[in-house]
């Protein structure tokens, strides 16, 4: 007969190497500490070695315990692969679907598609989030990433779904107070609203197809995320350089007006990440295809 195996301990064990406390893990699997403590201590008892030890700042695994998590880790990928490879088989997305997008392109693209794809598929449940600086540990807690910065994480997978330019932009209503840029020299005369992420960088690079320029603006006000930069200049305290999937976008369009419009910024890429397995899910590959689409200016598939 085989061995019953604690399968409850094996995951309240795996919680608190994860976040490194007994009381963070019952607050994430909504249990009392009293439970996952007696839970890993028959887990330590069958398996009759020591699984944690405690520091003075946080709870470690042994090298027993840190074997243990790296198998008990793999099988869980699987077991989720299992699972995936299960739900690949139906035609129509189903369960859960988390998606992580970085706030503006998040807020004016993909938003869009969460809406449109909620009411196309209802029995998926999606859930959105916006988040611009996103830890290794909290991408794991999603299905999908929507982003137009790269994430330096090997286990991702990533495809490149769209590309957008970049252009320096400027409330219409107080371009007019200014009258005519027609040269870089006079964007000085200009107060710039900067990225808070782009401080002490070495300025911008503008091309024109033919020559380049490096132009290094002296900023009055640096704000994050971009959603602060853009509302900032539409209501006219001063000009900056925009994304095209912002100035380009219906609602933006009609408040804003391009700068030196023969002139653009390095351009950038709409990127899509997800785990391998994960891929298999029929819900993340077709929102994946979805947000491809938004960002091609196509309609959503059939």
């Amino acid at each position: 007969m085989k061995k019953k195996i604690n399968f409850n301990g094996m995951m309240y064990f795996m919680s608190v190497v994860e976040v490194g406390s007994v009381s963070a893990a019952a607050r994430n699997l909504g249990v009392s500490k009293s439970v996952i403590s007696k839970s890993i201590s028959d887990l330590e008892a069958s398996l009759q070695t020591c699984l944690l030890v405690r520091t003075s700042k946080r709870i470690l695994p042994t090298r027993a315990g840190e074997a243990f998590y790296k198998r008990c880790n793999a099988g869980i990928a699987e077991i989720e692969t299992a699972y995936l490879d299960a739900q690949y088989h139906g035609a129509s997305p189903q369960g859960e679907l988390r998606v992580l997008a970085n706030a503006a392109y998040g807020r004016y693209v993909v938003l869009p598609v969460v809406q449109a794809f909620a009411v196309r598929y209802p029995a998926c449940r999606v859930s959105f989030n916006l988040a611009d600086d996103v830890s290794e540990a909290r991408m794991r807690s999603f299905d999908v990433a929507i982003r137009t910065r790269s994430f330096d994480d090997h286990a991702l997978h990533v495809r490149r779904i769209g590309s957008f330019k970049r252009h320096l932009v400027i409330g219409k209503e107080f371009q007019e107070r200014w009258g005519p840029v027609d040269n870089f020299e006079a964007l000085h005369r200009l107060p710039f609203i900067d990225y808070v992420n782009h401080i002490g960088s070495a300025g911008w690079i503008f091309s024109d197809g033919v020559s380049e320029r490096n132009i290094q603006f002296d900023s009055r006000l640096s704000l994050g995320p971009i959603n602060l930069v853009l509302e900032s200049v539409m209501d006219g305290l001063g000009f900056s350089v925009m994304p095209s999937f912002l100035y380009d976008h219906p609602i933006v369009q009609p408040r804003i007006k391009l700068l030196l419009p023969d002139w653009s910024a390095e351009s950038g890429s709409i990127l899509a990440y997800t785990y391998p397995a994960r891929q298999r899910s029929a819900a993340v590959r077709i929102f994946v295809d979805w947000v491809a689409c938004a960002a091609q200016g196509l309609p959503f598939p059939d």
